[in-house]
């Protein structure tokens, strides 16, 4: 049985890969994807910054993708946001 930082993990990959494997690479989500990887998964977070921007500040290498390391970086921003964004409440 997994834990629930394991599930977590999975379900990030499984996001990742819903997205990703849309043009058939596992390791790629390009400008569209991510905008539909957002506006799917988390709307809210476009309030903050459209999806051109996410996508150019996650793109550190520069070569027109966000590869899963730099998705991971996404999600950092994202929990940091939901993180701040409970404790309001």
């Amino acid at each position: 049985m997994l834990t629930d930082l394991e599930n977590a993990m999975d379900s990030l990959i499984t996001v990742y890969h819903k997205y990703s494997l849309v043009k058939g690479n596992a390791h790629s989500l390009y400008r569209d994807d991510l905008k539909n990887l957002l506006e799917t998964e988390g709307p809210r977070y476009l309030k903050i910054k459209d999806a051109d921007t996410w996508f150019k500040e996650l793109d550190i290498n520069s070569d027109c993708a966000i590869n899963f390391q730099e998705f991971l970086i996404l999600v950092i921003k994202l929990g940091v946001i939901a993180h701040h964004d409970i404790h309001k409440e």
